[in-house]
């Protein structure tokens, strides 16, 4: 299956996210902010990135744009968690280089759907 980064710094959200894939399957590293993910989706190469939006360090909208500025990891898809649902957001999100977007509060069968998807 897969390797996945999750990076949320909600650490409800981060283990059910988490725990979801692995029951799939997938091999899951997690990050609790930013500057975390980016340095771990660096390490480790992974074939996704959930990535929340609004984290310390280094928010969603920045580590998404410094993966898709280093050509190493420009072309690892990245899925938006977020609660950021107000127009524009998706947008800013998609400027960042975020290739999809699911709102929270989600279910994790949305979650799940998007990444099967992306993969």
């Amino acid at each position: 299956m897969a390797r996945i980064v999750v990076a949320d710094d909600d650490p409800d959200i981060l283990n059910i996210v988490s725990l979801s894939l692995e029951a799939m399957g997938h091999e899951v590293t997690r990050a609790t902010n930013g500057r975390e993910a980016v340095t771990l989706v660096q390490q480790t190469m992974p074939d996704l990135v959930v990535m929340d939006l609004m984290m310390p360090e280094l928010n969603g909208y920045e580590a998404t744009a410094e993966l898709k500025a280093n050509e190493a990891t420009a072309s690892i898809p990245v899925l938006a968690l977020t609660a950021k649902a107000m127009r524009g957001d998706e947008e800013k999100g998609r400027q960042a280089g975020v290739d999809a977007y699911v709102t929270k509060p989600f279910r994790i069968s949305q979650v799940i759907e998007v990444v099967e998807q992306l993969l």
